[in-house]
Parts: structure tokens; sequence; C-alpha cells
């Protein structure tokens, strides 16, 4: 039951959280790039899939490693860039091949380019929810893992021994009721 209860209030509920506000986002951006670009004609099922996943790929990758595991400083090139993209580009393969086979299936399905458009949509952001779990865990076990001396706290992104806002103060006048200036009622102002 302890274990549970460190689990749920644990980090990995607000990074998963995090990581899937950033991925809903990222799929927002991704599927109208794809229907913009896809539905308007201006490239066909294949490509725009590609121009969706460099577009998703960059927000996701952003907010993933800012906001959700709150990495600052300069990635690592191996040990976060590498896998990241890797994984990236797999759902670039596994996606552009969906969206192509959808697209030539919907082809025979639909009479009018609505649907058509709809079930390639639906198909390519069917392929992103099923990788949405494993690259959460490759992600969190691996890519932004924390390892004994890695040089960022996950909660707050900040190297050891750095001063982030949670901890300014923390320890100046430790027992002492400290309120700002704006806590305090009006009268008891000097």
């Amino acid at each position: 039951m302890t274990d549970l209860r460190h689990l749920i209030r644990g980090s990995v509920p607000r990074i998963f959280t995090r990581y899937a506000i950033g991925s809903v986002v990222a799929a927002v951006v991704t599927e109208a790039v794809l229907l913009v670009t896809y539905g308007f004609g201006l490239l066909g099922p294949q490509a725009a899939s590609v121009a969706a996943w460099a577009c998703g790929a960059t927000v996701n990758y952003v907010l993933n490693r800012r906001w959700a595991w709150r990495r600052t400083g300069r990635a690592k090139p191996l040990r976060e860039l590498l896998p990241y993209w890797l994984a990236a580009l797999a759902s670039l393969g596994v996606s552009t091949w969906a969206t192509g086979a959808a697209d030539r299936l919907a082809t025979t399905l639909f009479v009018s380019d609505g649907p058509r458009v709809a079930f390639v949509g639906a198909v390519f952001l069917g392929v992103y929810g099923v990788l949405f779990i494993a690259k959460f865990a490759l992600f969190h076990y691996f890519v932004f893992a924390d390892r004994p001396g890695a040089d960022t706290d996950p909660e707050t992104g900040a190297e050891p021994g750095t001063e982030t806002g949670a901890d300014i103060g923390a320890d100046i006048g430790a027992g002492e009721d400290r309120r700002s200036r704006h806590q305090v009622p009006r009268t008891t102002r000097e």
C-alpha cells in the first residue's frame, strides 16, 4: 500500500501528466499540419505526413525536455538527442507507411474527399496513440532518466549545488513565519 502511495505521490504521475499534455499539444500541431497540407492538396499523403511529423516532433521535443522532464542547458547528443530522434524517426516511418496504406484503402472505400481525408487523419492519429506509452517508457527510463551523478534534478531541472526558487529562503530563518509585504495587513505596514 505504501508503494502505491509513493508511486501516486512521486514524480512519475507529474511527469506523465506533463508528457501527456505536451503530446496532446504536439498531436494537435501535427494533425493540423497534416490536414491542411493533405486536405488542401498541397502535398500527397506521405509528404504531408513528413511535414506534419517535423512540426510535431520539434514541438514535442521542446515540451518533453524542458517542461515534462525539466531539463535545461545543453542536451547530451548520445544520451538524449540520438535516442529521442531515433524514436521520432521510427514514428515517422510507421506513420508514413500507415498514411500511405490508409490513402490507398480510402480511395477504394470512399467516393468523396471529405471522408477520405478524415480516414487518413484518423489512421495517422491512431498510429501516434499506439506509440504514446512506448515512447513515454523509453523517454522516462532511458532518454531523460535520472542516473547517479546526473547533472540535473528531474523536478527542478537545476544542476546540483544551484538554488531554485523553491530552495531560496528555505534555510533562512528556519522555523520562522516569513511573510511578504503583500501578506501582511495594510494596517501593520509602516
